[in-house]
Order: C-alpha cells, then sequence, then structure tokens
C-alpha cells in the first residue's frame, strides 16, 4: 500500500512583513492595495474551520495530513532566502517553501499532495486515487485567467506581478532567452499532486541561483523586447518557476479540471459541487457559518 501525505501551510506573516501588489494607473503610478491584509484578517478568522475541513478530508480519504507554521524549520528557510535572495518578498518565500517541503516528502512518502490553506474540500472521494501519479505531476492551469494580458495593448497592461498574465509573459522572456519555445501554460500551484518520483524530476530547486538570475536578466533587460508595462511586473514567484522547470526538466503535467480546482474569485460560486474550493477571493462565509 503506498504511504501518502496532504499537507499545507498556514504562516501569519508579521505587519512588517506583508506586500502591497498594486496596480499601475493609466499614468504608471502604482497603486497599493490592502489585499495582503485583507487576506491575512480572513485566514486568522477562518483558521480553525480550515483546518478542521482540511483534517475531515484528510480523515475521509485515509492518508496523513500535517499543516505548517512558523516552526524552526520554516524559519531556517526564510532566513536563507533573505540572506541569498533579499528581492523576494515573504509572501513569495512562502509559496516557495510549498515546493521545498514537497521534496521533503518526497523522501518519506510514495504520493504527496500539497493545498493552499485557502483551498476547501467538498468531497469524501480521493484525490490520490484520480490521476495516474507515476505518470504526471497534476496542478491547474490559468491559461484562461492570462488570455486578457495575451491580446491587451501594451499600452493599457497596468496589471500586478501576482496576475496569471505577468506570470505567463514572464516565462515566455525566460525561456525565450533560453532558446526555448517560449508560448507555454501559466500554472496555480494553489493544489499539487505528484508521486515521489514526479517530485524530484521536476526538481524545482535545481540551479536554483541560476534560475533566478535569469529572472533578473530578464526582468532587468534595458534592451528587453517586452514593453516596459509587461517587463515592471516581472517577479521572483513560484508559478512561473514552476512553468519554468516543468519545460527545462521535460515533466508531463495531469491539468487538474475545475472539478479538482474550482477558483473562487466573485460571490457567485460556478461550481457548488466542485471537489475542491480554492476561495481566491477569501469570502469564507460562504462555506462557514
Amino acid at each position: 500500500m503506498k504511504s501518502r501525505i496532504l499537507f499545507s501551510i498556514f504562516i501569519d506573516i508579521p505587519p512588517g512583513d506583508l506586500d502591497n501588489p498594486g496596480w499601475y494607473d493609466a499614468d504608471g503610478v502604482l497603486q497599493t492595495v490592502n489585499k495582503s491584509s485583507d487576506t491575512k484578517e480572513a485566514l486568522l478568522k477562518y483558521y480553525p474551520h480550515i483546518k478542521d475541513s482540511h483534517i475531515k478530508y484528510a480523515d475521509d480519504i485515509g492518508v496523513e495530513y500535517k499543516l505548517h507554521g512558523y516552526d524552526d524549520q520554516y524559519a531556517e528557510f526564510l532566513n536563507k532566502f533573505k540572506v541569498s535572495y533579499p528581492m523576494i518578498s515573504v509572501y513569495d518565500i512562502i509559496n516557495f517553501y510549498k515546493h521545498h517541503l514537497m521534496l521533503y516528502y518526497a523522501d518519506l512518502y510514495d504520493e504527496v499532495c500539497y493545498i493552499d490553506f485557502d483551498v476547501i474540500p467538498n468531497t469524501t472521494e480521493s484525490i490520490f486515487d484520480s490521476f495516474d501519479l507515476d505518470k504526471f505531476f497534476g496542478c491547474a492551469e490559468s491559461n484562461e485567467e492570462a488570455g486578457w494580458g495575451k491580446n491587451v495593448d501594451p499600452k493599457y497592461y497596468n496589471t500586478c506581478i501576482r496576475n496569471p498574465s505577468s506570470k505567463y509573459w514572464n516565462c515566455h522572456a525566460m525561456l525565450d532567452e533560453c532558446g526555448y519555445e517560449p508560448d507555454t501554460d501559466v500554472f496555480n500551484t494553489g493544489i499539487m499532486i505528484a508521486s515521489s518520483s514526479q517530485i524530484k524530476n521536476l526538481a524545482y530547486f535545481n540551479k536554483f541561483d541560476e534560475t533566478l538570475d535569469l529572472m533578473s536578466v530578464v526582468k532587468n533587460d534595458s534592451d528587453s523586447i517586452y514593453p516596459m508595462n509587461i517587463q515592471r511586473v516581472f517577479n521572483y514567484d513560484n508559478e512561473t518557476v514552476f512553468a519554468y522547470m516543468r519545460i527545462i526538466n521535460g515533466v508531463d503535467i495531469h491539468y487538474l479540471d475545475d472539478d479538482w480546482h474550482h477558483r473562487v474569485t466573485n460571490d457567485i460560486i460556478r461550481n457548488r459541487k466542485a471537489k475542491m474550493h480554492h476561495v481566491i477571493n477569501k469570502k469564507f462565509s460562504r462555506f462557514f457559518k
């Protein structure tokens, strides 16, 4: 019988480390928002309910569950990042941390599933039994969400660093710089599932310094072919690195469909029967009373 684990991360980011990934207005002025603090408050308010929903799902499908917080393991990872990569925000460090834990668990378990802390399970069906994890790395794509940014006139490109469009163009630039076909998929790593071998094949942190150096090159290239409005929102984020590494290392992806990764982005829950609700808008009151 295969050993399996489901895990998540909740880290209460200190107020001084919260970033504000704002958007640019028509005059090119960065407009800051309170998204990070709003997210922090919502997750803290519903922490017990979300944790219980994760534990219940793990119990229902008969796997171990681990919720990672601000412990010694994370503190060591955080401090190393702050020293080695000072340009990366704490928010992004936490998102790199989940890939570190995927690799950590790949040495301990046959199959590993990660879910963001804002993912609410809505099924008793095992995600582990739904895919051939020995052949594919399970993850959702965000190509539809990135569609606007692929086609809009660059002078109207005024979005933020976390928009899927920005991640598409960032990876596009990285792949083009290295001589690969630049048109590729954009991913949402809110849910990831894979076998130990597939996680190791992705080799997420293999040549990590070189990957971040490449991100700096395309971000700061004064002769860039990418319009300034697009280039200025290139970032050091986990999903751009994921998209890049799966190409570099030839990892096949099983694309999680809307049932297994339904993104809740507004007040209307389009797929109430989805097996996993990713509550991106953080309006957890729709799920917990």
